[in-house]
């Protein structure tokens, strides 16, 4: 409690900054809740077929959204040392890289494509998850366009517009997923694909709307200006690449673990790779409080850096902390008390609600751990350290997560549940990693 009297105000400035990544979260995920409901009524067959290319098309998203971070602590060391010209530089250079990341992330998405049948998927969902990622595929690009003016505007202390952008782009999805999908006001039905419909419509939105405010905000007036005024530099444009490459690489390799996972549930059967799909949407409840109050963190230690002031950085990593604690317990309780209740939503299937009760069991252990990797991970993106956090993230899921996955599964004998087994394992690791880094770099400052 004294702790929080003498920092009320840095409790204050992080929850003005997270939660709207919070909100804007929910709402995705609320939207991937009702995707995920409404493909449900489809069949088993199509529901299987979401879950498996989500898993892959997941991957490669997650990767451009950690690769677009790079632009937030760049921004937001400027922005602590009032130096507003180089925002200007930072924003162009920025918004070129991602958008050549985007090109690159079509070309590996079209690879999967054609990898699809040697994936060792049942036959039956193997055309509909072409379909479904070919369409899947087109909204990438406008996407990283969105990343890159939302992470400029996190730089700046702005979570709000994004937040309220993503919230229209939601309800847009899923009144395009209702239309296309069952075939409505004289659209073609067109079952999963048109999800995917209802997806790329959403996105494009997305990203023009951004433009547009980008350049009638007032509050960016500014930095338009500076924007206009910027050019190219080869420089600066690599140093987003160069940090970016690996925070996409820190961030793709923990929802890795999740999606080889989600593959293995398929060697297991449908049954399996359902349960698979309601539990890992159930466990985004905690992850998305907790990837916002990274994203606030991120944003506060990185103005404490560009004022070079290592009292703030401890301090805002220690509010973030404290407030993960809070929501974690919430977390554990509620998969705990409910995992019998919630499947519900998504299916009536006695399998696959016993299964997937059994996996939020597992999903509970693991909720404080994720929480401090997720915050602290938030802190060194603040201050720019990418590299030795891809190393340890690394160690943590494809050195033991994974193969602990795997043998509790296959070899141990615990069948699909034994598949969620690894994920505790590699939080944990990850976790205690994360501190030592975090550690290692203010004896520095």
């Amino acid at each position: 409690m004294k702790y929080l009297e003498l920092n009320s105000s840095e409790y204050k400035k992080t929850l003005r900054l997270s939660i709207p990544v919070i909100i804007a979260q929910a709402g995705q995920i609320t939207v991937g809740l009702i995707d995920n409901i409404m493909i449900g009524k489809l069949g088993t067959t199509p529901f299987a077929a979401a879950s498996f290319t989500n898993t892959l098309f997941n991957l490669v998203l997650i990767f451009g959204l950690g690769y677009s971070f790079a632009l937030t602590p760049l921004v937001g060391k400027s922005w602590g040392e009032k130096d507003h010209k180089t925002i200007g530089s930072w924003i162009k250079n920025g918004l070129m890289a991602n958008a050549f990341m985007g090109v690159i992330l079509v070309l590996v998405l079209l690879i999967m494509y054609f990898m699809i049948p040697f994936m060792g998927q049942p036959e039956s969902v193997l055309q509909p998850s072409k379909d479904y990622l070919m369409i899947l595929t087109i909204s990438v690009f406008p996407m990283m366009v969105f990343y890159g003016y939302k992470q400029f505007a996190e730089g700046v202390g702005d979570t709000k517009t994004a937040m309220k952008i993503m919230l229209w782009a939601n309800i847009i999805n899923t009144i395009g997923n209702y239309i296309f999908m069952y075939g409505k006001l004289g659209a073609p039905e067109m079952g999963l694909q048109g999800a995917g419909v209802g997806t790329l419509i959403s996105r494009i939105f997305m990203a023009v709307a951004f433009i547009v405010l980008f350049y009638k905000k007032e509050q960016y007036e500014l930095f338009v200006k500076l924007y206009n005024q910027s050019s190219f530099c080869w420089k600066r444009f690599m140093k987003v690449v160069k940090l970016g490459v690996p925070l996409g690489g820190q961030t793709v390799m923990e929802a890795c673990a999740f999606g080889l996972c989600a593959i293995m549930m398929g060697w297991v059967g449908e049954i399996g790779m359902a349960a698979h799909q309601i539990a890992i949407t159930l466990s985004t409840l905690g992850f998305m409080i907790y990837q916002g109050l990274g994203a606030g963190t991120t944003i506060r230690v990185s103005h404490y850096k560009g004022q070079n002031d290592k009292e703030g950085i401890v301090r805002a990593t220690k509010t973030a902390i404290m407030i993960m604690i809070i929501y974690s317990t919430f977390s554990v309780l509620l998969y705990w008390g409910a995992r019998n209740i919630l499947p519900l939503m998504f299916t009536q299937d006695p399998t696959v609600i016993q299964l997937a009760a059994q996996m939020l069991i597992v999903c509970g252990l693991f909720q404080l751990v994720d929480g401090v990797q997720i915050v602290i991970a938030g802190t060194l993106r603040g201050l720019a350290d990418a590299r030795i956090p891809a190393v340890i993230t690394f160690i943590s899921y494809f050195m033991l997560s994974i193969p602990f996955s795997y043998m509790s599964a296959f070899v141990w004998g615990y069948g699909a549940v034994g598949i969620w087994f690894g994920f505790p394992l590699g939080l944990f690791v990850c976790a205690c990693l994360f501190q030592l880094r975090y550690k290692s770099i203010l004896k520095k400052i």
